[in-house]
């Protein structure tokens, strides 16, 4: 709900047509909410203020704020006024007029009016009896429009006569209720600006690039092993991503391979120390030194390959039989 009853956007129009102002003066204005006990004014109006009450409703203006607001007479329910106390200094109270509203959810906004030309209570009463007898004949007047009923309205008659308020300083004061008086509506909220739309232009598409991700620079973990060579021993994380799992054979199997890659290597070593020794030429050793035959002319390519083919071929029968004696010897022998 709104916080505020009374109050007009600035610089709106004072009197309308026809209306007549009863009185004109200056105090300040202010806004409570009755229903809130010791509650603090919503808002306030310097003293400064003018007012201006009118047969239908009364009317205020901040020269320095520009602040305007009304109260027309439909709404009062009740009139009071307050007297102030008779201390003085900063404890002192001044005396006040409320016009006391019923409003919406079951509050109760008053407008009070204080200070400036209300200086005595005397004034105030003065402006009281004018504000109830001005209150009182409009809704007669009115009454067919309000909804008062003739009972409601011979009341009404007589609060244009009396009672006077009449009050002292320090006083209890006096209230006097208005009938036919009607609920305020709350004021409509503002209508929020609506956001500025921007037509849509044509959709321009850009290539998205592919998103592209380092390869592996570095294995995921690495630990220096205990043994003093210095060498670094790598331990891949099998679970990391993009890693691949490698096999790791069986020991038996690896024991194997390496009895098998070990028995190749001892074969081939010693077949061929068997064709180096069958293949030396120990002919120098055992005779006496010669004088060396003439040059004889170096033979031809072909006869060179004739040559080089029939001495493997001679020496390939040689060296299988020895293979094979080689092996019978080292075969393990029984106990």
């Amino acid at each position: 709900m709104s916080d505020k009853f009374f109050l007009s956007p600035p610089g709106g129009e004072m009197l309308g047509p026809g209306e007549r102002v009863l009185w004109s003066g200056n105090c300040a204005v202010a806004e409570y909410a009755f229903e809130l006990p010791a509650s603090l004014p919503r808002w306030t109006l310097g003293e400064e203020t003018e007012i201006a009450v009118t047969d239908e409703r009364v009317i205020y203006r901040d020269a320095t704020t520009l602040g305007t607001g009304e109260l027309r007479w439909v709404w009062p329910q009740h009139i009071r006024v307050q007297p102030g106390s008779r201390d003085s200094g900063r404890s002192a109270t001044a005396t006040q007029i409320q016009l006391v509203c019923a409003g919406p959810d079951e509050t109760f906004p008053a407008l009070v009016f204080a200070g400036g030309d209300l200086a005595t209570v005397g004034d105030a009463d003065r402006l009281a009896n004018l504000l109830r007898q001005a209150i009182a004949r409009y809704r007669v007047e009115h009454a067919d429009d309000l909804g008062v009923t003739a009972a409601e309205a011979r009341v009404l008659s007589r609060l244009v006569i009396g009672p006077e308020f009449s009050n002292y300083q320090g006083g209890e004061g006096q209230t006097v209720t208005l009938l036919g008086a009607l609920h305020i509506q709350e004021p409509p909220r503002p209508v929020p600006a609506l956001p500025v739309l921007l037509e849509p232009g044509p959709v321009l598409l850009e290539p998205v690039p592919a998103r592209v991700e380092p390869a592996l620079s570095e294995p995921a973990s690495a630990s220096r092993g205990p043994d003093d060579s210095g060498e670094t021993t790598v331990a891949l994380r099998w679970n990391s991503p993009g890693v691949p799992r490698q096999h790791h054979p069986d020991p038996v199997e690896l024991a194997s391979r390496a009895a098998d890659l070990a028995a190749r290597v001892a074969e081939l070593v010693s077949e061929a120390n068997s064709l180096e020794w069958e293949t030396r030429n120990l002919s120098p050793y055992a005779a006496p030194a010669a004088e060396p035959p003439a040059a004889e002319p170096p033979p031809s390519r072909a006869e060179a390959a004739r040559r080089t083919a029939a001495r493997m071929a001679g020496n390939a029968p040689r060296g299988r039989g020895l293979l094979s004696q080689r092996r019978s010897d080292d075969a393990p022998r029984g106990r």
